[in-house]
């Protein structure tokens, strides 16, 4: 069995929180909160995808250069 980060566990639990908040805010415009979530989840999914992009090129950066793909350092 695995166990939870607690980081994580807080950050999905404030997360629950703030969609509540937002939801009891706009509650006679329903429609409102759901687009704000909807954005929020997206730029949070964008930021999680750029987050693993970056650390894909830190460690392909780490391995050092690749002599297959033509590219060279400036000299």
């Amino acid at each position: 069995m695995t166990e939870v980060d607690p980081v994580r566990a807080l950050f999905a639990r404030r997360h629950e929180e703030w969609k509540e908040n937002v939801r009891r805010r706009h509650r006679f415009r329903p429609w409102r909160a759901r687009r704000i979530i909807a954005e929020r989840d997206r730029l949070r999914e964008m930021m999680r995808e750029m987050d693993e992009a970056f650390r894909e090129r830190a460690r392909l950066a780490a391995g050092g250069p690749d002599t297959r793909s033509g590219e060279r350092r400036a000299e």
